[in-house]
């Protein structure tokens, strides 16, 4: 077995000497959007009422299944419980978009279910995508040219 040869490894440091100017350019301060608390409690009560009864829902069905299936009350195909939970779960998933959306996003309480609401936000949020889309074709189409 052959000794084994450290290799020394030289670093070159910068001197302090050597300076590097950056020019620094003023941040832009965009406007900040803030949430007011009013419309914020509300998303929330909506996400857990929307949310949070079909994923319980979902949590729960496994265990019904599960005395339906222990107790010979019911034969249920395997396949049954899994597409019962998905269909849950996906509905819970859903119900955090929805229970956002159909909030009001005015400081006055909009309607119990929030359908108009849901309505009008989603077209607000469309309509704010495009006019962002637009204005960055735009920005790009003046750097080519």
């Amino acid at each position: 077995m052959g000794k084994s040869s450290r290799q020394s490894k030289t670093f070159r440091r910068r001197s302090p000497s050597a300076s590097v100017e950056v020019e620094q350019k003023p941040a832009k301060k965009e406007p900040v959007a803030v949430i007011p608390p009013e419309v914020s409690r509300r998303m929330v009560r909506r996400i857990l009422v929307f949310s949070g009864i079909p994923s319980g829902l979902g949590l729960s069905s496994f265990f019904v299944n599960y005395y339906l299936l222990t107790n010979h009350v019911v034969a249920l195909p395997p396949y049954f419980t899994l597409a019962e939970s998905l269909t849950l779960f996906g509905l819970g998933f859903l119900g955090i978009s929805y229970g956002v959306f159909s909030a009001s996003w005015d400081p006055e309480p909009g309607s119990l279910l929030g359908i108009g609401e849901f309505r009008r936000n989603l077209g607000n949020i469309i309509q704010q995508w495009r006019e962002s889309a637009a204005r960055s074709s735009e920005s790009s189409d003046s750097r080519e040219a």
